[in-house]
């Protein structure tokens, strides 16, 4: 008997209702290699799936793109849970994918840097952008697990430093896929209402690369980058690195290291303050005594000087006494000479000055006589 031909449509509709209907072909899931990775405008995402031997074409749609936690890129090895799917025009079936997840390391730091290399071109990693650690906070805020040895080590240490410094914890969950939305959450929401804290201490203790993940997904770099309150970045250990600590305006190696970088020791502070001022008292003391020698140094200098000029003068006024005393008008008259005045008191210098019958007054070394001018006569030559 022959079979009835049916059309194409109508076996294509068959197979997608026979796959459809599968119990294992409804909900599975696939290990292997991303290929031929396409994002498209949209928000889907197109790739194959591949192995040594096969491919299967796989269909993320946008809304469960949006979900994943790090970008995906050609090589990644991932685990796919989805449904098997008919797509009836071209007869041919995919994945559609609800969930991918990453497995090993080299696949995430391969999503690490797909990250960082998108993250940095938009300028989250620019130094221009980021804020100064405040040097002597009255508040600090810390975002992380409140369960966690972290918290722990930093309100222990920030204690220890530093008794005035205000401290308050904000829980979040630091793993797992809802933490990176908490992590966020959490930044924008102390930005939004607790203004008075001075420095954000955002981080975990240390764990698996997938542990630290949620300190490398864009909505946490974003909210460290919108934050106006400074951020120290303090995830994991020494060795760990995140997106966080890139964004960050200052990355700690470690929550006690961050605890470190947020708060001055007071006890440190006050034996500075105390070689201080002991510094300064013995500056100023040796200041004063300087001037003080200095000042007695002027002082004998000044009278050294004034001495000089007492002295200086003294000679002066003996050389003026024996030149008045050479030049005394007595002086002369001991030598035998007088002076002749008239009645008016003008010294008589010559006989036109004299007239006959005038009263003259002779002044000799040990008294006065006058005399009276009987006679004149010219000047005698012999």
């Amino acid at each position: 008997m022959a079979l009835k031909p049916i059309s194409v449509s109508q076996l294509n509709d068959y197979i997608g209702r026979v796959i459809g209907t599968d119990p294992l072909l409804g909900a599975v899931v696939v290990k292997g290699e991303i290929s031929n990775l396409k994002y498209h405008s949209s928000g889907h995402v197109y790739f194959s799936i591949i192995d040594a031997a096969s491919k299967i074409n796989c269909f993320l749609p946008r809304e469960y793109a949006m979900q994943l936690h790090y970008q995906l890129d050609d090589g990644m090895e991932v685990t796919l849970t989805g449904s098997v799917n008919v797509f009836k025009k071209n007869g041919t079936y995919s994945i559609y994918v609800k969930n991918v997840e990453v497995s090993g390391a080299g696949n995430l730091a391969i999503a690490f840097e797909k990250m960082k290399e998108k993250l940095s071109k938009e300028g989250l990693f620019d130094q221009a952008h980021k804020k100064p650690i405040p040097k002597f906070p009255d508040k600090i805020g810390v975002i992380t697990s409140n369960t966690g040895a972290a918290v722990r080590d930093i309100l222990k240490i920030l204690k220890s430093r530093n008794n005035l410094v205000d401290i308050v914890v904000f829980p979040v969950l630091v793993q797992g896929e809802a933490a990176a939305a908490d992590i966020a959450g959490m930044i924008d929401y102390v930005n939004e209402h607790f203004g008075d804290i001075d420095t954000l201490i955002v981080g975990r203790g240390g764990g698996s690369a997938d542990d630290l993940w949620a300190f490398n997904e864009e909505i946490v770099a974003r909210s460290i980058y919108a934050s106006q309150i400074p951020i120290i970045s303090a995830v994991g250990h020494e060795i760990d690195f995140t997106i966080s600590d890139l964004v960050a305006d200052l990355r700690a190696e470690t929550p006690t290291a961050a605890a470190q970088l947020a708060v001055p020791d007071t006890m440190q502070l006050k034996e500075r303050l105390l070689d201080l001022k002991e510094h300064l008292y013995v500056q100023l003391s040796n200041k004063l005594m300087y001037n003080r020698l200095r000042i007695d140094n002027l002082a004998a200098e000044m009278r050294s000087h004034l001495h000089s000029l007492i002295v200086q003068r003294q000679n002066e006024l003996e050389r003026y006494r024996l030149v008045l005393e050479e030049n005394n008008p007595k002086k002369i008259l001991e030598n035998g000479y007088s002076v002749i005045t008239a009645e008016n008191g003008h010294v008589v210098s010559s006989i036109g000055d004299l007239a006959c019958g005038q009263t003259l007054r002779v002044s000799l070394k040990d008294g006065d006589a006058k005399c009276l001018v009987t006679e004149i006569g010219s000047e005698r030559h012999e």
